[in-house]
């Protein structure tokens, strides 16, 4: 069993891996977004993109500077939350994912932890 600590928000472990508080951001971040998607019927991009940006990303990019994944497969899962929630916004649906973050004016997730 792999100990696990959790402080200030940050999921720590024995080993040092943040896969643990990765994977547990990822379930938390999907939910939030399931539960956004399926209580507000709004789909225009002011809204969901205040939506997107305060309660999503903000729990995804908590405390990103100490967790920064290093595996493709991390930032694939990371970067599919967002993938997901922008394919929902009005007018996005028939574009690929970086056509709708230059339409919606967003940067990706990864972009956005390199940057900052």
């Amino acid at each position: 069993p792999t100990f696990l600590v959790k402080d200030l928000g940050v999921h720590l472990t024995a080993d040092a891996s943040w896969d643990n508080h990765i994977e547990i951001m990822t379930k938390e971040a999907n939910r939030l977004a399931g539960w956004i998607l399926g209580v507000f019927r709004d789909r225009s991009p002011r809204t969901m993109l205040t939506l997107l940006k305060s309660l999503v990303r903000s729990k995804l990019e908590y405390c990103s500077s100490l967790w920064s994944p290093s595996t493709i497969g991390a930032v694939q899962r990371l970067e599919g939350i967002q993938r997901f929630f922008t394919r929902r916004i009005s007018g996005c649906q028939e574009m690929n994912y970086w056509e709708r973050l230059q339409h919606l004016k967003i940067l990706s997730l990864q972009r956005r932890r390199e940057r900052y």
